[in-house]
């Protein structure tokens, strides 16, 4: 059971809850019901039922009973069966049936006690987890003829329960009717999931992520060892010149890496540019990198300006370097080589002082293999190398980066106090990410866009695709007619669900063995072969 939802049952506001609106005229309902009392019971205790209750009563409303029953009406039984351990324990053994029955179904439950007695409990949900059970007892369900008065009777005497003592208990009793229980079961339901939403908000309210200075470096939020090992080398090449290329799946952040970079060395007074090799055709990428001569091609009307002139004395930032023709490559590595490049339709060598940082989600190396990229030219830009995991790997993260997000969106559209429940940053946590940061961004962006006036989002308020099964298609690292592709495809999918259900697990490898259908040896060995970190 969540720790800190418990610790809320315990010592929960009832007067805050009096104040809401379902609530106050749940309570309203059940008091013309005639309802004899409500036991709420956290989860954790639902074998003892000697331990402390909360009860409910019509004036006291909600409140702690320090003895073992709480009643607001004169239902004199429970005193009576409260002296007589036999009894006792009878009707202990008949509360904790009801409220491991509603547990189990997880509706609400009608069940008789040894002694025929009636009794309803509903499960209290928040975050996905069983927080506790709500129970009203008792009371005799249909009619009390005295075939039932009998019966009744005679189950207390045999506990040692005096004759003249419990007949006038048992009058006292309330007789519901099928009728009146139909609503009285719709009402407690209300109650439950009143008291679950409650909880649920005031755990978000005290408990939501705090991005700290720590975990924030320049926009770059993680909590994540391997991250963190980033940062720190982030700090070292900044005061060089030496080339970096950035590996990783799309929207991990490769960007903001080469942007910190480039601001954190002696050439943050100057442009950092930035462009994806993958968005233009080989002729108007050359174009867009080296600058033409006017009249260099139709529509070339005047001279202008390559990226690479732009970025002088500053930082480019070749996103997606891998999709660059050969022949281009040729270019980009006289340029790194020695600093100068002609524009398109030009004869005159032109010099620039720039650093290169360039990202790819390919296998270079592989690519290399199948001559794809050039071997020389890859050693130029890979002489600092960086690997960004991706969100699946980095669970800790979630909560930290969906906060940050929310509160972003928050401020941009004015809405403030909204929240995301413990339920929905569980779904969350166990989604694969084939996006990365970029798609949690830009569904919190959706949520607080499409959210109105309701403080928290709730798992309900999710897209669809978070309740189906995610083929993660951008792990795929090699062109489909590459030899091996399939294998290289099915490893990168194993290894990220490894990652996932050791992460949901909390590495406990016995569990993730048994739910894989494999040995534990098994299990190791493709940890070993994956190279999964549990700090990560």
């Amino acid at each position: 059971m969540n720790q800190d939802l418990e610790n809320q049952l315990e010592s929960i506001d009832w007067e805050q809850i009096k104040k809401l609106r379902v609530t106050r005229k749940v309570i309203q309902a059940l008091e013309d019901l005639e309802v004899p009392g409500l036991f709420l019971t956290p989860s954790n205790r639902r074998k003892d039922a000697r331990k402390k209750y909360l009860g409910y009563g019509s004036r006291k409303m909600l409140k702690v009973a320090e003895k073992p029953f709480f009643t607001f009406r004169d239902v004199s039984i429970l005193d009576t069966i409260a002296v007589h351990t036999t009894a006792l324990e009878k009707y202990n053994e008949g509360c904790t049936h009801s409220i491991d029955e509603a547990i189990n179904t997880e509706e609400v439950t009608k069940v008789q006690d040894p002694f025929g007695l009636s009794h309803l409990s509903c499960v209290i949900k928040a975050g996905g987890e069983h927080i506790g059970v709500l129970r009203v007892g008792v009371f005799i369900s249909g009619k009390l003829d005295d075939l039932t008065f009998e019966k009744i009777k005679e189950s207390f005497i045999g506990c040692g329960v005096q004759s003249k003592n419990i007949e006038t208990d048992i009058r006292k009793l309330p007789v519901f009717a099928s009728e009146k229980i139909a609503v009285l079961k719709n009402l407690l339901q209300m109650l439950c999931e009143e008291i679950g939403t409650y909880l649920e908000e005031t755990q978000n309210q005290g408990t939501q992520s705090v991005v700290s200075e720590q975990d924030n470096y320049h926009g770059l939020i993680s909590k994540n060892a391997q991250i963190k090992d980033i940062v720190r080398q982030i700090e070292l090449i900044g005061a060089s010149d030496s080339s970096v290329i950035i590996y990783g799946e799309s929207g991990t952040g490769k960007e903001l890496v080469a942007n910190l970079i480039h601001h954190n060395s002696s050439r943050n007074k100057d442009p950092f540019v930035t462009i994806n090799c993958a968005a233009l055709t080989e002729t108007l990428l050359e174009a867009e990198l080296f600058g033409y001569k006017k009249g260099a091609f139709t529509g070339a009307i005047a001279d202008k300006k390559g990226l690479f002139e732009v970025a002088d004395k500053g930082t480019i930032f070749l996103d997606e370097v891998g999709e660059m023709s050969l022949s281009l490559q040729v270019k980009i590595l006289r340029l790194i080589q020695e600093g100068t490049f002609m524009r398109v339709g030009d004869t005159n060598l032109r010099k620039v002082d720039v650093r290169v940082i360039s990202a790819t989600h390919r296998d270079l190396r592989k690519f290399i293999e199948l001559g794809k990229f050039r071997e020389d030219l890859y050693y130029r830009l890979a002489v600092v190398e960086l690997t960004l995991p991706p969100l699946r790997d980095r669970v800790e993260d979630i909560p930290l980066l969906a906060q940050h997000f929310l509160a972003e969106f928050s401020q941009k559209t004015r809405k403030s106090g909204i929240t995301i429940s413990a339920e929905a940053m569980k779904v969350f946590n166990e989604y694969f990410w084939p996006g990365n940061v970029r798609e949690l961004r830009n569904e919190i962006e959706r949520l607080v866009a499409l959210n109105q006036n309701d403080k928290l989002l709730r798992s309900k308020d999710l897209s669809k695709k978070f309740f189906y099964e995610t083929y993660p298609e951008n792990i795929m690292v090699a062109e489909e007619e590459e030899e091996g592709f399939i294998k290289r495809l099915v490893d990168d999918f194993e290894k990220g669900l490894l990652s996932k259900y050791l992460q949901k697990h909390k590495w406990n490898k016995t569990k993730v063995a048994k739910f894989c259908g494999i040995t534990r040896q098994g299990l190791n060995k493709k940890i070993s072969k994956y190279r999964l970190d549990r700090r990560r």
